[in-house]
Order: structure tokens, then sequence, then C-alpha cells
């Protein structure tokens, strides 16, 4: 009986001390590594919250997460075997970066613009289409 006892409140702590999966990202890498990851996974529950909020980055999301849905079952588990490299990391300044990353199945680089809004770091996904960078 101790021994059950053990193994049922071992899997307790072990489930409770997981980590928190929905913490707030630190960095503008970090924010990045976790959209990107996310993305390729089809967890659009991580990757919708770290999205800037405005109607255009929610369009495009929108569509992208049809997109995806539409992948034959076989294409999106490519996508979730995937690694993915960061190329470069361009900081522009203290609240916006650059990220141009490439996947190992599609072997593409792209890039996602990473901006800090009210001490957060937020995916402007409209830039992956539009590359929204303000002109000097």
């Amino acid at each position: 009986m101790k021994k059950y006892s053990f193994i049922i409140v071992s899997s307790f702590l072990l489930i409770a001390c997981g980590g928190d999966k929905n913490t707030t990202p630190a960095t503008a890498t970090e924010a990045g590594r976790t959209f990107i990851r996310a993305s390729l996974d089809g967890d659009f529950k991580t990757a919708e919250p770290l999205l800037v909020d405005n109607d255009a980055n929610h369009q495009l999301f929108d569509s992208y997460k049809i997109s995806y849905n539409k992948l034959p079952s076989e294409t999106k588990q490519h996508y979730k075997d995937a690694s993915y490299e960061i190329n470069k990391m361009e900081e522009l300044n203290d609240s916006t970066s650059i990220i141009n990353y490439s996947n190992s199945y599609m072997h593409k680089p792209m890039e996602i613009k990473v901006v800090r809004i009210d001490k957060q770091w937020k995916i402007d996904f409209a830039y992956t289409f539009s590359g929204n960078l303000p002109i000097d």
C-alpha cells in the first residue's frame, strides 16, 4: 500500500510542479521561440495570446489557422517534427526585434517581428506578410 501511495503522491507532484505553460515570455527571443514552436505544432492556444492585439494580426492569424487546419495530416506531422533554427536576431531598439528563422521541414527563411508593449513581448504577425517596419 505504501508503494502505491508513493506513486500517487509522486505523480501528483510531477504534474503540479510541471510549470505553468502559459507564463509570459520575459524576452523577445523567448516570445519568438514560443510562437515559432507553437505555430509549427499547430498549438494555437499558446500562439494566439502572444499576438499584438489588433484586427490585422487576428485576421491574418485566423487565416493562418484555417490554412494550417486544411493541411493533410502528414504535412502537419512534418511541421510538428520539424526543428527550427534562428538564423539572425536583430534588435532594432529596446522594444523591437526581428527574428529570421527557418525550420527543418520547409528550409525557407522567414521573419517575425517581436515588440514590447506594456512590458510584454508580443508578435506582430502582420509583419510576416507586410514587412511593416517604420521608415526612418
